[in-house]
């Protein structure tokens, strides 16, 4: 865009704001509401075992609501629980409204350059799950918080569902307002 004027941006702006219908059907406000309990500041800790041994972690999770509570954001950083400038995992996500009552969309990225979009399901007020297909398995997430304790199980499954094993788990405590 560079060399554009001013003018011309403007009526590209207009026209992306005209064609409103093609970004998707327009969102009541607050269609993220329900998923408004994970909003706040966490920290606790966790592990994750991907074949090579357990590995513990401390995490924090940021998780905020935006755009008139069209969105949920998430920031996930995991550290080393032995020296905290030592991070071993950092994420983001956005939680979007599907459309759906109870079903979202959710499009997540790690510092690693993995992306991808799921659909995730408020099964029950405060737990929530998200199913990721990978060849040649399925990986599982619950999330469920209960007043302050946010507790999220990672499992894997190599046959379509029928078993899970267990990967991952973390345990998480909502910070107060000062800290």
């Amino acid at each position: 865009m560079a060399g554009m004027t001013g003018r011309a941006m403007a009526a590209l702006a207009g026209a992306l704001l005209a064609a409103g219908g093609a970004w998707g059907s327009a969102q009541a406000k607050d269609a993220a509401a329900p998923l408004g309990y994970l909003v706040g500041e966490w920290t606790g800790e966790g592990w994750i075992d991907m074949g090579r041994g357990r590995m513990g972690f401390r995490q924090h999770e940021r998780i905020t609501s935006r755009l008139d509570g069209n969105i949920i954001t998430i920031e996930g950083t995991g550290r080393n629980p032995d020296n905290a400038r030592d991070i071993v995992f950092e994420a983001f996500a956005v939680l979007s409204a599907s459309g759906k009552p109870g079903e979202f969309v959710m499009r997540s990225y790690t510092r690693e350059g993995q992306a991808g979009t799921f659909a995730a399901v408020l099964e029950t007020p405060g737990r929530l799950v998200w199913t990721i297909p990978v060849p040649g398995r399925r990986i599982r997430y619950r999330s469920e918080v209960t007043g302050d304790r946010w507790v999220e199980i990672g499992e894997a499954s190599v046959d379509e569902g029928t078993s899970w094993t267990k990967f991952f788990e973390m345990s998480l405590k909502r910070m107060s307002a000062g800290g």
